[in-house]
């Protein structure tokens, strides 16, 4: 029997809870297995600051110098670094130590193959699990060494390449009040930018917020008193600032984006595609279609100019740019897009997800019933998804209308079949 739980493996990263469902030893075998499947040299590890991270990053990176591998220890760094990184040192693979938003107990990797590629259940976490379920590890003729150097260099050329892309300028933000909730792990960062930038950051009177999760890959933006807006509004601002006479951009979207947002998309030009939730689905579409822009209703905004990678300080900068040269509030730049009402997404206990989901397909099957990821059906003036979560036992559900009646009739006959499913 294995050492360790293998549903830790999911469809886009490695995620449990640390001591019970994988452990140290663990992480030493993944620096191991990811040499012998990559059969690569250099090799980036950064962590978040969660207690169990620190542990997890030494042993991983002793697996791989262990296998013949060299080892770029960058210590504590957000998700979104971690990638810039990877670019700018132009290693091999890597992983970054995070559980994303999952609680404190919780441990994990998000594993990189060449070119900074996720590497996911469908592209490689299933044979490097193999790899580790052998627990046949040859031993290297040659010890490779770890270093540790370079973090502050390259911090200073990842806040210019957010700046140069944005094409702010320290003048434009000179009035705008502004509020930002960074992590530890971001709060360099956003020193680095308000320095360069000259922001006015304030925890009162502030014209728009942003706050990010705990590995800072997640951007939520929040208006003045402080009502967070959905992703997708957010992602429709960025995409309609885009778009031109001359320039249609390609656009991947979460497949639960709001009807209003997608139509209009398709009322600017812009030429969309649905993507399964998750950073791995979204990422691979972005390259296949090759996207200007990506998004998820978690927070996640992809862009083409970071390699396909989520970049929120750079949403960030192009939303302020937006709301300077417009002079509207956030309010007032998203509210063209709310014209379909929306439940948010709900969460509940999984229960029985196959019962739940054939209950669903049969009470609904007059509507279009798509299966991308979970359960989709739709007609003319109403829809939904039901999907299982690919990182918690849970289920998410999404219901829109045209009406705010309609829209709480069908969202408690939703609720109540996957809740007679427990």
């Amino acid at each position: 029997m294995p050492n360790f739980n293998p549903e830790i493996f999911k469809a886009y990263d490695i995620r449990g809870i640390y001591g019970r469902d994988f452990d140290d030893d663990f992480a030493f075998k993944l620096g191991a297995a990811l040499v012998l499947y990559l059969k690569r040299r250099r090799f980036l590890v950064a962590l978040d600051d969660r207690p169990s991270s620190s542990g997890l990053a030494e042993s991983f990176a002793r697996g791989v110098v262990a296998s013949g591998g060299d080892v770029e220890l960058f210590g504590r760094a957000a998700t979104p670094f971690f990638n810039f990184a990877f670019g700018e040192l132009a290693v091999d693979g890597g992983v970054m130590v995070t559980a994303s938003h999952n609680t404190a107990e919780y441990g994990g990797f998000k594993v990189f193959g060449d070119g900074g590629r996720i590497i996911g259940l469908e592209s490689g976490l299933d044979k490097i699990k193999s790899i580790i379920l052998e627990n046949q590890f040859p031993v290297s003729k040659q010890t490779g060494k770890m270093t540790q150097d370079g973090k502050s260099e390259i911090l200073k050329k990842y806040i210019d390449f957010v700046i140069k892309k944005s094409e702010i300028t320290n003048h434009t933000l000179s009035d705008m009040r502004i509020r930002i909730d960074a992590p530890v792990l971001a709060r360099n960062e956003v020193v680095e930018l308000k320095n360069r930038l000259n922001l006015k950051l304030t925890e009162d009177g502030h014209e728009v917020m942003f706050s990010f999760d705990s590995d800072a890959d997640r951007i939520y933006v929040s208006d003045a008193k402080g009502n967070r807006l959905g992703a997708d509004l957010i992602v429709g601002l960025l995409v309609k600032d885009m778009t031109g006479f001359w320039k249609k951009p390609k656009v991947v979207c979460d497949l639960r984006f709001s009807r209003g947002v997608k139509e209009a998309f398709h009322k600017m030009g812009a030429k969309t595609t649905r993507s399964r939730v998750g950073r791995y689905f979204m990422k691979e579409n972005m390259l296949k279609r090759k996207a200007d822009l990506g998004g998820e209703l978690a927070g996640h905004i992809f862009f083409k100019e970071a390699d396909n990678n989520e970049l929120p300080l750079l949403a960030m900068l192009k939303i302020l740019k937006i709301m300077v040269r417009t002079g509207k509030s956030i309010n007032e730049l998203v509210e063209p897009f709310k014209t379909w009402a929306n439940s948010g997404e709900i969460n509940l206990a999984t229960g029985n997800w196959p019962v739940a989901a054939g209950k669903l397909k049969e009470k609904y099957k007059d509507g279009k019933i798509d299966e991308l990821d979970g359960v989709t059906v739709e007609y003319s003036d109403w829809w939904f998804n039901v999907r299982p979560s690919n990182t918690e036992p849970i289920v998410r559900t999404v219901v829109e209308a045209q009406s705010h009646e309609l829209l709480n009739q069908k969202t408690e006959e939703v609720l109540e079949i996957i809740k007679a499913a427990q």
